[in-house]
Parts: C-alpha cells; sequence; structure tokens
C-alpha cells in the first residue's frame, strides 16, 4: 500500500475556492459552519477555509515529489479498481431496524436485523440474491433499562452482531460482511443496562443460532468464561451474577464480537468484515491525526501562530481549541483534501476511552451496585481494537467511513476500501454501498405491521381493563389514556 501520487491537485486558493463552489454540499456545510462560530471568524470564514486546504495540499504534493520528508495526510488510490477482479465473491449486508408504535408517546416495540446476500456477478437472480430478517420483540426482554433512551440500540448492536454471525457461520464461501454503521459503537455510552436474563438471550438465539445445540454452546462458552474471568474482574457480586445466570449487555457484546473475529480466522481466505458510516461527525483523524502533524510543523518551523494570524484570534494554538472554535469535521476537511477514488491512511479509533466504574442494577432488583467496566478495554476477555479511513467516492458526497478489525489484518483496511468504492458507484451520484441502502430499506418495519402491533396490544390491555386484572386506580388511568386518548383528548387536560 503506497502513496498515491498520480492525481494532480488544485494546489493555489483560488483552485480551492473554485473547486468547493462547484460542490453544492461541500459549500453549504462550510456556509452552515459559518453560520455558528463566533463572529470574529465569521469574516472571510470560506476564504481562510480555501487557504487552509491549499497549502494542506501544497505539502501533499511536495511530499510526494520529495520536497520535504513528511506529509500531512497520507492518501490511497482505490479509482484503478474493477469489478472483474471480485467476480464470483458472496457478499452479506446487515442493517437493523425498529418499528415503534403510537400510544400517548412513540414506543419501540419490535426490532429486526435483515440481510442481503449477493454473488457478484451471478447472472441467475435465485441463485444471485438472498434475503433473511429476525424479529426481536424489545416488550419481551427482562433485562436492559428500559427507562433509557438508548435502550433499544443495545439490542439493536447485539441482534445486528448476531446476525453478522449467523451469516458467517451460515455462508462457508463468504467473502465479505458488511455492517451498516459503525463496525463497534463507542462502548461507554452503553454501559450501566440491567443485565439480559438467560431468557432473554434464548429469545435472541431462537432466531439466529442454526439449532438448539448451537445457541446452547453459545450460551455456555460465554458463561464459563464470565464466571470464570470476566465478571471477577468487574464485580464484587459476582457469585450472584453466576447464580443467576446473567449476561451483561457489553461484557456479552465483547463476547461476540471475539467469536466473529474467531470465526473469521477459521477460513482462508479470510473474509473481510467491515461497518461503513455515512454522514458521521467524527472529529478524531482531524485532531489526533492530521491537525497534530500541522501542528508539530508549524511548532518547528517557528510559525506558531499561523492560525491565530490567518482568522485574527490568540486561542487558535491547538488541534482541540482550532477544531471547537471552526466546526470543522473529518469529513469536511477530506472532502477537500481527497479526491474521488482515493482513501486516506488508517488509525486506530478511540472506541472504548469511556469504559470505566458504574452503577447497574440486577433484573428484579432495588438499588445499584458498583461495576468496573474498564477490563472490557481490547484484551483478552475485552472488544477488539478497531482501524478506521475514509473513502472519497464521488464530488457529491462526503467521504465515508470504513471500519475493520485490526486483528484481522491491516491489509483489509485496503480491501475494505476498494470494495465500498466499487459498491458506492452502483449508482450515479450516489456515494455509499447500494448493497447496504438495500439491507436498510428491506429491514424497516412497514407501518402495518406497527398498526398490526398497537391494535393487538390496545385489545389485550383493554381485555384486561374490562374483567377487573389491573386494580391499581393510577395504573388504570395511565392505560385508558394510553389506549383511547389522542393528543387533543378533553378528558386527559390537566386539572383547572
Amino acid at each position: 500500500m503506497k502513496p498515491d501520487q498520480t492525481q494532480d491537485r488544485h494546489l493555489t486558493e483560488k483552485d480551492v475556492q473554485e473547486e468547493i463552489q462547484r460542490q453544492p454540499s461541500l459549500m453549504t456545510r462550510l456556509v452552515e459552519n459559518s453560520l455558528t462560530v463566533a463572529t470574529s471568524l465569521r469574516d472571510n470564514y470560506f476564504k481562510n477555509t480555501a487557504k487552509f486546504i491549499a497549502h494542506l495540499r501544497q505539502a501533499m504534493d511536495e511530499a510526494n515529489k520529495g520536497v520535504r520528508p513528511n506529509s500531512p495526510l497520507k492518501v490511497f488510490s482505490v479509482g484503478e479498481v474493477d469489478w472483474s477482479q471480485y467476480q464470483n465473491e458472496v457478499v452479506t449486508f446487515i442493517d437493523g431496524g425498529i418499528g415503534r408504535v403510537q400510544f400517548s408517546s412513540q414506543v419501540p416495540i419490535l426490532l429486526r436485523v435483515g440481510s442481503y446476500c449477493v454473488r457478484t456477478g451471478e447472472r441467475c437472480l435465485a441463485k444471485r440474491e438472498q434475503f433473511g430478517y429476525y424479529p426481536v420483540i424489545l416488550g419481551d426482554l427482562e433485562g436492559g433499562s428500559k427507562e433509557r433512551k438508548d435502550f433499544p440500540d443495545i439490542v439493536r448492536i447485539t441482534a445486528e452482531l448476531l446476525g453478522g454471525l449467523s451469516a458467517l457461520e451460515r455462508t462457508p464461501d463468504l467473502s465479505v460482511l458488511m455492517f451498516h454503521g459503525p463496525l463497534v459503537y463507542l462502548m461507554g455510552g452503553y454501559a450501566g443496562h440491567t443485565p439480559f436474563t438467560e431468557k432473554d438471550i434464548d429469545l435472541f438465539l431462537h432466531h439466529y443460532a442454526r439449532d438448539t445445540a448451537t445457541a446452547s454452546r453459545l450460551k455456555d462458552e460465554f458463561l464459563q468464561e464470565a464466571f470464570v474471568n470476566i465478571y471477577p474482574q468487574m464485580t464484587g457480586n459476582h457469585k450472584e451474577w453466576k447464580r443467576r445466570r446473567l449476561f451483561e449487555p457489553l461484557a456479552w457484546m465483547a463476547f461476540l464480537y471475539r467469536r466473529l473475529i474467531q470465526e473469521a480466522r477459521k477460513r482462508k481466505p479470510v473474509p473481510i468484515i467491515a461497518g461503513v458510516v455515512e454522514r458521521g461527525d467524527l472529529r478524531e483523524f482531524s485532531e489526533c491525526i492530521l491537525l497534530d502533524r500541522v501542528f508539530l510543523g508549524l511548532r518547528e518551523k517557528g510559525n506558531d501562530d499561523y492560525f491565530n494570524k490567518m482568522y485574527g484570534r490568540s486561542d487558535l494554538d491547538s488541534s482541540k481549541s482550532l477544531l471547537d472554535k471552526l466546526g470543522y469535521t473529518d469529513t469536511l476537511l477530506l472532502a477537500m483534501l481527497l479526491r474521488p477514488g482515493e482513501y486516506s491512511e488508517p488509525w486506530n479509533i478511540s472506541k472504548y476511552d469511556g469504559l470505566r466504574k458504574g452503577e447497574i442494577s440486577l433484573p428484579g432488583e432495588p438499588g445499584t451496585s458498583m461495576v468496573n467496566f474498564a477490563p472490557l478495554k481490547p484484551g483478552p476477555i475485552g472488544f477488539p481494537k478497531v482501524l478506521g479511513c475514509y473513502v472519497h467516492v464521488s464530488e457529491t458526497t462526503e467521504p465515508i467511513r470504513v471500519e475493520i478489525f485490526e486483528e484481522l489484518g491491516r491489509d483489509q483496511i485496503a480491501e475494505a476500501a476498494r470494495r465500498v468504492y466499487l459498491y458506492s458507484r452502483l449508482l450515479p451520484g450516489y456515494g455509499f454501498p447500494v448493497g447496504l441502502d438495500i439491507a436498510d430499506k428491506f429491514v424497516r418495519v412497514p407501518n402495518w405491521l406497527t398498526d398490526a402491533y398497537s391494535k393487538l396490544i390496545r385489545h389485550h390491555l383493554g381485555v384486561s381493563l374490562q374483567q377487573g386484572e389491573i386494580s391499581d386506580a393510577e395504573m388504570r388511568r395511565i392505560l385508558i389514556q394510553a389506549i383511547y386518548m389522542t393528543h387533543r383528548d378533553w378528558l386527559f387536560r390537566p386539572s383547572s
């Protein structure tokens, strides 16, 4: 993998300005940014941005020509890739969708994960494409903290992981497994949920495991590892967790990620496993890689005040402060630095900084206890390390982020980038893998299905009320409100 040196870049400030003006989406992003930054930065925001990008392009060009030792950004090409290189590959795309039922508020009730499997180059439609989906009714789950807004997210992430694992196990010749969204989410934000019960896990595995024996084996392997090695490092209450056979959500997810990697490594060649993110707002690459190099170079040349002079400020003296004040993101900066058919150098994405101590409650029990989530950081019992890069597909779209597991080999970045570029070029001006869009549309829960669930729930609640099975007066009032009210119902207006 060598840096791309084949494409000429527009190197002057005027060139950059004209190029940006020809890209409406990019121009719109800059205009929006200019309206949110401080007044002192608003003047000449577009002009100064173009000047900065021109200087970066010049530095990249000089490094490619050997005039300077280091480039602020290493860029690689995928524009030469051709479909003939990937004939007869089997690719599976995974995505999850959530259905909501309208009572007095939007309540998530149904989740299903969809898979779209395609064999590239196959002319027979029946052999070329296969669809599958696996539903989970959220209301059936005993664990998870349902009062938290991210409760549907931990169920969806778990279900998508099981869907990917199922696709890998059921498809011996699978070449590429691609998830819609991050390969691994920022897991610290999901810490603290009530553990799942064994009954919950049985509901998950009922749809995802090939048979009951496979489901039992997966559960038992996790619980054995959890009881011996994981839970004792997380909590002093691990004996109670063992007695109740509980599945702490993050520990269970980390186990499934490790299992996914383990299954992939058994194959020759190792299948590519990637997550693809559209419209991300991450700025980690800009802060920790690109701008850190820029500021280091400025300090070496004694030009520390480069940005302060450009913008008329005194506080633009670090990568973080620059991004805070100017509102740049990875996709915004890289849209101006990468050309279509290029991808950025990879970097290790910080996914687990938020894993620290927190409190959780056990299913059906009041009170909370302290749990340490730090042992789930990358290691023998933790989550895997993730590499990411940005791929620029077309001038009409922003770069998309591609993530892979470092443990499966750094060469998977280049292979994943090539395929993402090809899949995204199938529709003119689209700029995102078409297979993921198909999976996304396939897995959406249709209105007729959520309406049917809504009527069924109302029916059962209505029968329970009429038969006097619900005796608490306040609970009866809440249920009547949920079943019968409209948002303007006079019966439920506040008392005067």
